[in-house]
C-alpha cells in the first residue's frame, strides 16, 4: 500500500457499494465493541433531517399513516402522517435495529442484533424489551394476516415463533448453519426465510418441520415474499430473482438482464410488486414477477427496506437516513427526509452563529444561525472540496481534488477559482496572513502563495508521501503532516521544508496548535501525538481507541477534541486528564470538528452528517477555546450574516415529497 493515505481511504469508503443488507449488518456487527460509545443524547442532527444514520427497515399500519423506520445506532423513527413528519424515539438499549413490523397505530415490534426484540403498545412512547432465549443477531420479522402468529429469523439458522401476538417468543429452530436475513409468511402454516449462501428455509406446517434448499447457485439471498400459497419469490445478489409456483418444491430463475445486487422485495397482491437494488433503482412488476421494469431513482441511493401499502403508495429507506415515498405505484419516488447527503469534509465556525462548510462534489454551505439552517452555495466546481482556512470573518480559502483552490472575500457567500498550477488532490490549507498561504496534498505536494491565494507555486517537500494537514505557530514556523508518520517542518514561512525524525509509522491525518508551544497530531489506529516545545519534539499519548482519527482541535494547552472512524470522538481536558470517549450517537465516519466552547461544537462527516452538541461535553473543555496562534497584527474583519450570491437552483438531489392538503385545509 505504498502512498496509500487515510484521506483516500475515507473517499473510497464513501463511494464503495456495500452490496446487500447482509453485508451492511455484518459490518456493523464487527464493530459491536463501539456500540456502547454511540447511543447518546446531547446531540442534535442539523443535517440530514430527521437524522443521518442508515435505515434498514420501514413498516406502516394498515391506515398508511402510522409507521416506523429503524436502523443503525438504535435509530427509531415514528410518523403519524404517512411519513411527511418524523420523530425520533428511544429505547433503553444500544444496538443495530434491523427489522420492524407495525400492527396498528399503537402496536409494533422491532428486532436487532444480540437477541433484541422490542415491543410498544402506545405508538412508541415506550419501547420494552421482550425476553427471549437467544443472543443471536436477529434480522427479519413477519406476522401472518391474523396478527397472532409471528416469526423472527437470524444468525445460525435461528427462528423464533409467537402464537399470542408477540407476548411470548420461543426458539423453535437453530441449526448453526444458515445466516437468515428475511422472513415471509402466507399464513400461520406457510413460512419461508432466506439468507447467506443461497439458503431458503421453508415450513408448510407452522414450523413443526423445515426444508432447506439452495437458490441461485448459492449466492446470498436478501428477501422473500409469498404471492399465493403456492407462489414464492426470492431475490439476492448478482441479479438473482427466483420463483416457485409449487410452494417451494421447485425453483426457476427469472432473467432481469442485470447482475445488480437486489436488496429488498415487497408485493401488494399476486401480481404487483417492487424490489430495490444496490445501484439506485426500484424494479416493478405487474405480472407476478415474471418480468421486471427498472425505475431509476435520482442520486442512485441504496435502499435497504421497501414497503408497499397498495397499488399507489409505498415507502423505502436506505443509507444516510434517506426516506422515500411513492404515490404513483413506484413509477417515481420523492424524498421525505431533508438535507443533502454529500460528504461534509470541513466546517469553520467564524463565530457562534456564522459558519461555512465544504464537501464532496464541489459542495459548499453557509449558516447564519448556528447550523439550524445550512444553505448551498454555488462554487462552479464538481471536485471534492477537502479543507477550509479563514483569515478573518470574510476572507477564506478552500482546497480540493485535482488542484482545486477557491477563494472567498465575503464569508463564503461566493467563491472564485484560483490558479493552483497543480493537478494534485489537496487536503490541507493554512494562511499566515492575508497574502501568504500554504496548501498540501497528494504525492508530497506543497504549494505556496504570496498573492492572497490568487496564484500558487510549488515548494519542495522532500517526500512523495501524501500530506494531509498543515499548520503554523507563527509567521515563520509551520508543520505539514501525512502518511507513514511524516512530519515536515519549515522555519521560513513555507519556502523550504525538512523532515523531523519521528519513530512513527502510522498515517497522520490532522494537526492543531493551541499556542506557539502546544499542539496535537492525530492519525490512523488512534495515534495521538503532543508537542510542548513548538513542534521540535512530539510525544505519543495514550489513546483509548484503535479507530482512525481524522480531525483534531486544540482548545487549550492541555485540552483538545478529536474525531474519526465509527463515530469516534475523544476529549482531553487538563494536564492530568486522559483522553476519554465522548458518545456521539452515530457510527458514521466523522471528518471534521468545530469548537467554540461549552456546547458550541459541530461535527461533520460522511453522508452529509452535521451534528451539534446541545449540552456541554463531559469531560468539560474550556468554556471557550483559546484562540490559535495570532500570526499577524492588524484589523481583521468580523463575520457578517450573508446569503449566497448565486442560488443553487437544483442541487441534484431527489425531489422532495409534497404533503397533500387535508380536506379541512
Amino acid at each position: 500500500m505504498t502512498f496509500q493515505n487515510a484521506h483516500a481511504l475515507r473517499r473510497i469508503r464513501g463511494r464503495t457499494a456495500l452490496f446487500c443488507l447482509y453485508t451492511f449488518i455484518f459490518v456493523l456487527i464487527a464493530s459491536t465493541a463501539a456500540f456502547s460509545q454511540r447511543s447518546a443524547h446531547g446531540w442534535v442532527w442539523q443535517n440530514p433531517l430527521p437524522q443521518g444514520n442508515t435505515l434498514y427497515s420501514i413498516h406502516f399500519a394498515p391506515d398508511k399513516l402510522n409507521g416506523f423506520a429503524v436502523g443503525a445506532d438504535t435509530t427509531i423513527l415514528h410518523t403519524t402522517d404517512g411519513g411527511f413528519h418524523w420523530r425520533r424515539q428511544y429505547a433503553d438499549i444500544d444496538t443495530v435495529l434491523s427489522g420492524i413490523w407495525c400492527m396498528d397505530k399503537d402496536t409494533a415490534f422491532i428486532v436487532g442484533v444480540r437477541g433484541t426484540v422490542l415491543k410498544t403498545n402506545n405508538g412508541g412512547k415506550r419501547w420494552q424489551q421482550v425476553e427471549i432465549d437467544t443472543r443471536d443477531h436477529l434480522y427479519g420479522i413477519t406476522f401472518d394476516p391474523s396478527g397472532k402468529t409471528g416469526w423472527v429469523v437470524g444468525t445460525y439458522g435461528t427462528i423464533l415463533r409467537t402464537t399470542d401476538g408477540g407476548a411470548k417468543w420461543s426458539v423453535i429452530r437453530k441449526n448453526g448453519v444458515e445466516q437468515l436475513q428475511r422472513v415471509a409468511a402466507f399464513d400461520e402454516k406457510h413460512i419461508a426465510a432466506v439468507g447467506l449462501h443461497g439458503a431458503i428455509v421453508r415450513s408448510d406446517d407452522g414450523g413443526e418441520s423445515w426444508r432447506t434448499d439452495t437458490l441461485c447457485s448459492g449466492v446470498p439471498m436478501s428477501d422473500v415474499r409469498y404471492l399465493t400459497e403456492a407462489t414464492i419469490i426470492a431475490v439476492g445478489k448478482f441479479g438473482c430473482v427466483t420463483r416457485s409456483s409449487d410452494g417451494g418444491q421447485n425453483w426457476a430463475k427469472t432473467e432481469i438482464f442485470s447482475t445488480v445486487d437486489l436488496l429488498s422485495l415487497d408485493f401488494i397482491n399476486a401480481k404487483k410488486g417492487a424490489m430495490s437494488d444496490a445501484s439506485g433503482a426500484v424494479w416493478i412488476t405487474a405480472d407476478g414477477g415474471s418480468t421486471w421494469l427498472p425505475i431509476s431513482v435520482r442520486t442512485d441511493p441504496k435502499l435497504f427496506g421497501l414497503r408497499l401499502a397498495d397499488g399507489i403508495t409505498g415507502w423505502a429507506v436506505g443509507e444516510n437516513g434517506l426516506i422515500l415515498r411513492t404515490d404513483d405505484g413506484s413509477f417515481s419516488w420523492r424524498r421525505l427526509s431533508e438535507g443533502g447527503r454529500e460528504d461534509v469534509n470541513d466546517i469553520e465556525m467564524l463565530d457562534d452563529d456564522i459558519g461555512v462548510g465544504v464537501g464532496s462534489n464541489g459542495r459548499s454551505w453557509l449558516t447564519n444561525n448556528g447550523g439550524r439552517d445550512w444553505t448551498a452555495v454555488f462554487t462552479d466546481t464538481q471536485e471534492n472540496l477537502n479543507a477550509l482556512a479563514f483569515y478573518d470573518g470574510l476572507k477564506g480559502w478552500a482546497v480540493g481534488d485535482k488542484g482545486t483552490i477557491l477563494r472567498t472575500i465575503n464569508g463564503g457567500a461566493s467563491w472564485g477559482k484560483c490558479a493552483s498550477n497543480s493537478t494534485a488532490d489537496l487536503f490541507g490549507v493554512f494562511f499566515l496572513n492575508e497574502q501568504d498561504g500554504i496548501a498540501v496534498g497528494a504525492g508530497g505536494v506543497i504549494l505556496r502563495s504570496t498573492t492572497g491565494g490568487a496564484y500558487w507555486e510549488p515548494a519542495a517537500s522532500g517526500t512523495q508521501y501524501w500530506l494531509e494537514g498543515v499548520s503554523f505557530v507563527n509567521e515563520h514556523t509551520g508543520f505539514a503532516i501525512g502518511d507513514r508518520g511524516t512530519v515536515l517542518a519549515s522555519s521560513d514561512a513555507g519556502r523550504t521544508w525538512e523532515k523531523l525524525p519521528l519513530n512513527v509509522t502510522e498515517n497522520l491525518n490532522a494537526i492543531s496548535f493551541a499556542d506557539e508551544q502546544n499542539g496535537f497530531i492525530v492519525g490512523s489506529s488512534g495515534i495521538i501525538l503532543k508537542t510542548e516545545d513548538g513542534g521540535r519534539t512530539w510525544k505519543d499519548q495514550e489513546s483509548p481507541v484503535r479507530n482512525n482519527l481524522f480531525a483534531v482541535r486544540a482548545t487549550g494547552r492541555d485540552s483538545a477534541v478529536a474525531v474519526g472512524d465509527l463515530g469516534t470522538m475523544l476529549v482531553k481536558s487538563g494536564s492530568n486528564g486522559k483522553w476519554e470517549i465522548q458518545p456521539t450517537g452515530t457510527g458514521k465516519l466523522l471528518q471534521t470538528v468545530a469548537f467554540r466552547g461549552g456546547s458550541r461544537i459541530w461535527l461533520g462527516g460522511k453522508g452529509g452528517l452535521i451534528l451539534r452538541r446541545s449540552e456541554p461535553l463531559s469531560p468539560k473543555l474550556f468554556d471557550r477555546p483559546k484562540s490559535p496562534p495570532q500570526l499577524t497584527r492588524g484589523t481583521r474583519s468580523r463575520p457578517k450574516p450573508r446569503q449566497p450570491i448565486v442560488v443553487v437552483a437544483d442541487d441534484g438531489d431527489i425531489p422532495p415529497a409534497v404533503e397533500p392538503k387535508r380536506p379541512d385545509q
